[in-house]
């Protein structure tokens, strides 16, 4: 994949998988994984802290509690590079695929680059870039 601005995207405990990764990787994406870097069962926080001073953007799917630590940090004026969150559906059949979720970063990623809007200090839903 083609990219005019640097992207790293660090998964959380959730997607730190070996498929995904892989997956990614296929797609030209630069991926951090916990296990790899010694943040696996960090807590949200740490990850996030972890990901503003490495300027990562973080994927996960835990969007509540993302969305309230990304309030809190927008309030108290601290930055980080994005937090990507996927939703779940109660009915699984609804859900995001591995491979639509590559799908769905790959949309997002060209149409910032396209539009020039940034993933840094934003909280971005991913199901609706699947398109």
């Amino acid at each position: 994949m083609e990219s005019k601005f640097r992207f790293i995207l660090y998964l959380d405990d959730h997607f730190d998988g070996d498929y995904l990764i892989a997956l990614l990787h296929r797609e030209g994406f630069e991926v951090v994984s916990p296990r790899r870097v010694g943040t696996k069962g960090w807590n949200d926080e740490d990850h996030l802290k972890y990901c503003a001073q490495q300027g990562y953007a973080i994927l996960t799917a835990n969007a509540g509690d993302f969305r309230k630590l990304h309030q809190r940090w927008r309030a108290e004026g601290r930055s980080h590079a994005g937090i990507i969150v996927v939703y779940y559906e109660h009915d699984v059949s609804k859900n995001m695929t591995l491979h639509e979720i590559v799908r769905a970063l790959k949309n997002l990623l060209e149409a910032c680059e396209k539009s020039g809007v940034p993933i840094a200090n934003e909280f971005i839903v991913l199901n609706q870039w699947l398109g």
